[in-house]
């Protein structure tokens, strides 16, 4: 969510501590800090982050993770252990 409204974006690089993000166009400026919520395949309920924006360059942007549950973030990290079990590529 951002100020108010809901924007959809293409997770690019994802970390325990913070994710890259594709928005799909260029950000005319940015709050402080912003609510994530993260989507991954095996769960029913998203993961969800308070974030500070680090860098932004066109189109694509990277947030650090001030504020995340004891519990998503064990099910960040176990979802990042599984995808490289399988051999995926996360950069």
């Amino acid at each position: 969510m951002n100020g108010g409204f809901v924007s959809y974006c293409r997770g690019i690089e994802i970390s325990p501590t913070g994710i890259i993000v594709d928005r799909g166009r260029e950000l005319a400026s940015q709050p402080l800090l912003m609510r994530l919520e993260m989507l991954l395949p095996e769960r029913i309920r998203p993961l969800s982050a308070l974030a500070r924006p680090i860098w932004t360059q066109g189109s694509q942007q990277a947030f650090k993770f001030v504020r995340i549950s004891d519990v998503d973030r064990l099910t960040l990290a176990e979802h990042l252990d599984l995808l490289k079990l399988r051999g995926v590529s996360l950069c």
